[in-house]
């Protein structure tokens, strides 16, 4: 076979695709795939910005980008309202099964992804593009007013006392002090009931005040271990 008579081949292979599925068709195909990468790059963004570093996940940054032009050239594709409704309950119920595996964080910017997409299939790139600038606005201005708060900020405290030391109420002065609320969420013994271990659900009123606490507890405790996490329900 000639280099000529392959490239003719080639030729006339895409002149066929573009005859059975029509130029017009095709175009709109692309202009879907771009403006949908466009905003895919903008939710991209948006999740990086308000993300703390050692939360922040490349890979799903690339989940983010790609969802959006999925969904919509499956929809440009598709094109029959009753298709698209069939997608967008499958879609929702593979939502609902990685709802197990990711922060409540990620499934909202999923489902912002896949919204996004699901307008942008339809061709109403306008509203897309309004829905897209809105959301990332919400966003950006929730992120930044709750980073920025230094006051009310959910901690788990977990505190070790020694046998000969009684903790009924020991800690209570110390904790109205410096959080707006707290609860005494689970009490354990360990080290063959040399040692108990307290855990409390607290607010701290000021993040700056956090090592004044820890050392006023740690003066109780007769230096035993005491640890303050991110709050986490068990």
């Amino acid at each position: 076979m000639t280099e000529s008579n392959f490239s003719r081949q080639i030729m006339d292979f895409f002149e066929g695709l573009l005859q059975i599925n029509g130029i017009e068709n095709v175009l709109r195909a692309a202009m879907t795939v771009l403006v949908a990468s466009v905003f895919g790059l903008l939710i991209y963004f948006t999740y990086k910005l308000t993300c703390r570093p050692f939360d922040y996940q490349r890979e799903f940054g690339l989940v983010l980008i790609v969802v959006p032009i999925v969904v919509s050239i499956l929809l440009t594709v598709i094109g029959t309202n009753i298709a698209r409704a069939f997608s967008l309950a499958g879609a929702l119920s593979i939502i609902r099964y990685r709802s197990t595996l990711v922060k409540p964080k990620e499934i909202v910017f999923i489902f912002f992804g896949m919204g996004t997409g699901f307008i942008t299939g339809c061709f109403l790139y306008l509203p897309a593009l309004v829905f897209v600038l809105i959301t990332c606005v919400v966003i950006i201005v929730y992120t930044a007013f709750t980073l920025e708060r230094g006051r009310n900020v959910a901690k788990t405290l977990t505190i070790a006392v020694p046998e000969n030391i009684n903790y009924d109420g020991l800690f209570d002065e110390i904790l109205e002090k410096f959080t707006s609320s707290y609860a005494l969420n689970s009490i354990r013994i360990i080290s063959g009931g040399a040692v108990t271990e307290l855990q409390y659900h607290i607010k701290i009123k000021d993040i700056s005040m956090t090592k004044e606490l820890l050392d006023e507890v740690r003066v109780l405790n007769q230096n035993f271990k005491i640890q303050l996490s991110q709050f986490a329900t068990q």
